[in-house]
């Protein structure tokens, strides 16, 4: 198992390929509702302090619509936000993870695992 700093070297230096994006979301399908609605604020609010312009593509339109329509703590809302916190802010992300309930904590290693 890799040291958590390589892990987010790794993340920072390869990205994330469609197979592990498809897994991640998987995961979020499995957290709860409540878990959910403690995470996305606090993801979102990492994205927006942390992303300096990484997310004015797709990604970025698709959180900014969830979000406007009061859908971010949905799973498609959490599968957004999961997949641009990797890119832009891995370590606050696993922060977040670590540091709520244990859906949560469930959810951090079951990425861990798959990067």
């Amino acid at each position: 198992m890799e040291s958590y700093s390589e892990l987010i070297q790794k993340i920072r230096s390869e990205g994330i390929n469609d197979q592990q994006r498809t897994e991640i979301y998987s995961f979020a399908s499995l957290v709860s509702k409540d878990c959910r609605s403690e995470i996305c604020p606090a993801i979102f609010e990492v994205l927006l302090e942390s992303a300096h312009g990484l997310l004015k593509n797709e990604l970025g339109r698709v959180i900014f619509h969830l979000q406007k329509n009061e859908r971010l703590d949905t799973v498609i809302g959490l599968e957004k936000l999961l997949d641009a916190a990797l890119q832009v802010a891995p370590e606050e992300l696993f922060r977040i993870l670590e540091n709520s309930g244990e859906d949560s904590k469930d959810l951090a290693e079951r990425i861990k695992s798959v990067l």
